[in-house]
This record gives structure tokens, sequence and C-alpha cells, in this order.
């Protein structure tokens, strides 16, 4: 056993620890430095991976200012004050929407997804039957008869090279 002694850990690692207010401004100068390293790191990330913009703005314990953004931080406060000037303003002219509005238009958005489901289990019922040929298309909408169109001549037009590998092989033989 004492041959694989030098391969154990000396020390614990990382461990969790209690969320909780630091008494020591020592403490909270160093957990600060640390964890805003992190932060930025995570939002540098963020922005990368999801392409969107962020900023993040802290005070240390002692009062200094740390900033992140992406693109800048200058840009992404002008953007959100001239949001939020044009939020009041929309608010002043009447054009505000209550609480009971968002939720009467999420519970359309809800009714109108299970109905989307619905129709979508038909379809796929129909599709797994080989019956799907023979839906109506009177009831598709104009985007969905174009789609439908350019997905039959695309059809159409790879029947035709099929045939036409299947004739030169037909030809070879």
């Amino acid at each position: 056993m004492d041959m694989f002694k030098h391969l154990t850990k000396k020390n614990k690692g990382r461990k969790k620890i209690e969320i909780k207010k630091l008494d020591k401004d020592s403490n909270k100068q160093v957990t600060f430095s640390k964890r805003r390293t992190g932060l930025f790191k995570k939002a540098s990330e963020l922005c990368i991976l999801c392409d969107v913009d962020a900023a993040i703005i802290v005070f240390s314990p002692a009062d200094k200012l740390f900033c992140f953004g992406q693109p800048n931080v200058e840009t992404l406060i002008t953007r959100s004050l001239g949001r939020s000037q044009e939020f009041e303003h929309s608010i002043s002219r009447g054009k505000s929407v209550s609480y009971d509005e968002h939720t009467r238009e999420y519970d359309e958005a809800v009714k109108k997804l299970e109905l989307e489901k619905k129709e979508l289990m038909t379809f796929a019922k129909d599709w797994k039957r080989g019956n799907w040929w023979n839906e109506p298309i009177d009831k598709m909408s104009v985007e969905e008869l174009e789609q439908f169109m350019v997905a039959m001549y695309e059809l159409r037009r790879k029947l035709g090279e099929r045939l036409g590998e299947l004739m030169m092989m037909l030809a070879m033989l």
C-alpha cells in the first residue's frame, strides 16, 4: 500500500461552499476577483455560443467599477436606453399591454400549438399508412402550395434523373 501513497491527493480539491455573506473584507475581495473572472468568462462564452450581445457592470467591495461588454458596454447601454425610452413612449401613448393580455395571448398560442400538433399527428399517421398523396390540397395556404409545387418539380427532376440512370444501365446490358 505504501508504494501508492504518492498517488493519493494531499488536498481536498474544490468543495461546495455555503452561499452566504462573507464577513472578512479580505475574503470578500479575493472571492469577488475570482468570481468576477468566472462571470465574465461565462458571459463571453454565452455571447460566442448563442451569438448574443451582453453587458455586465459590477462594483467591487472596494467600490471599483468592472465592466464586460460584447460588442462593448457603451453600445449596449445606449441601445438599452433607447429601447426603454421607446417602451416609456408607448406606455405614455396608451399602448401598454397588461398582464391579462399577455396571459390571453399565451393561452391562444398554446391552443394553436396543440391544434398544430394534432394536425401533425394526423399527417404522420396518413404518411405511415402511405395515404399522404390522397390528402386534399384545397386546405393549403399559398406558402404551403408554393412549397408543394417546388417539391413536386424536384421529385419530377429526380425521377427523370433516375430514369436516365436506369436507361443507361439497360443499354449497357
